[in-house]
């Protein structure tokens, strides 16, 4: 019996282009029964879990744009308006029993050396050396202070089951990349960061709970690894899940749009081409 999921990958303004893809696959009736989702990805993947991807416009991008620019600000501040302004929207839909199961990756700080890094404002200084220790493939702080955690609305473990009154600390958590996000992240009272440390988009994990075809919604034209630090692709097979990708033709760059940094125009054409690509698939799926 085929059981389908979809994963998106992180990608900050690139997430445009995964909203698109959601909202081709939605108005082709192409419905998962798993939506996982990692960083940026977070919030249309919510929606799309209750098939409500086309009422999500792009705002999202444009005003958090917006407000990260305003003098003090950061990509904190743009993210926690965009779970102000959606999440009650989204809890009120996303806990009902018809829609779809819905993940979210964090990266859960298990050292108190790491939690007094990257809770206060050493986090900055960190995050640029994690940035270098990822061009390197130096896997070497994650393995020692981090580990994956998955958010789940079915989880049978009380501890990783997404429940309404921490979703916006999940959602929050999910998306603090270290060098640009200035406010701390926790989830019940535990300290976190991005999901993109350990993993890029959340595939494998839906290979454990025994999807048989996994859509991976990817930002990148290229080969993805696993995460932030591998150099390890994400493989078009797991033992009996088979990977499916969906990603852009070009380097979302040329229009534009890039982790941190995007115009109006280049968030327009990231979600025009997600459309194209979303609508491809389903031609060819």
């Amino acid at each position: 019996m085929r059981k389908i999921a979809i994963s998106c990958m992180s990608g900050g303004y690139k997430g445009a282009f995964i909203q698109g893809v959601l909202v081709s696959l939605e108005h082709a009736h192409f419905f998962a029964e798993a939506y996982a989702s990692c960083s940026s990805s977070s919030l249309p993947a919510a929606f799309a879990s209750f098939r409500e991807a086309s009422s999500l416009d792009l705002s999202l991008w444009i005003e958090g744009k917006k407000i990260a620019s305003m003098t003090g600000n950061s990509q904190s501040n743009a993210i926690l308006n965009s779970i102000a302004t959606l999440s009650p929207f989204i809890k009120k839909n996303l806990f009902q029993p018809d829609s779809a199961r819905y993940l979210v990756a964090a990266s859960y700080v298990k050292t108190q050396q790491a939690a007094l890094e990257t809770q206060t404002e050493r986090a900055r200084g960190l995050g640029r050396k994690l940035l270098v220790a990822a061009a390197r493939k130096d896997a070497s702080w994650k393995d020692e202070h981090l580990e994956l955690h998955l958010f789940d609305t079915r989880s049978k473990d009380e501890d990783m089951k997404l429940i309404e009154t921490h979703f916006e600390e999940v959602a929050y958590a999910t998306t603090r990349m270290l060098h640009a996000w200035h406010i701390p992240a926790y989830i019940n009272n535990k300290p976190y960061i991005d999901g993109s440390y350990t993993t890029l988009c959340p595939v494998f994990q839906l290979a454990v709970l025994q999807y048989t075809h996994i859509v991976a919604i990817l930002t990148e034209q290229g080969t993805v690894n696993l995460d932030f630090f591998s150099n390890t692709p994400i493989p078009e097979q797991i033992n009996s899940s088979s990977v499916l990708f969906i990603k852009p033709d070009v380097d979302l760059k040329t229009f534009g749009v890039d982790f941190f940094a995007a115009t109006d125009e280049g968030i327009a054409l990231a979600y025009q081409h997600g459309l194209k690509k979303g609508k491809e698939f389903i031609e060819g799926f």
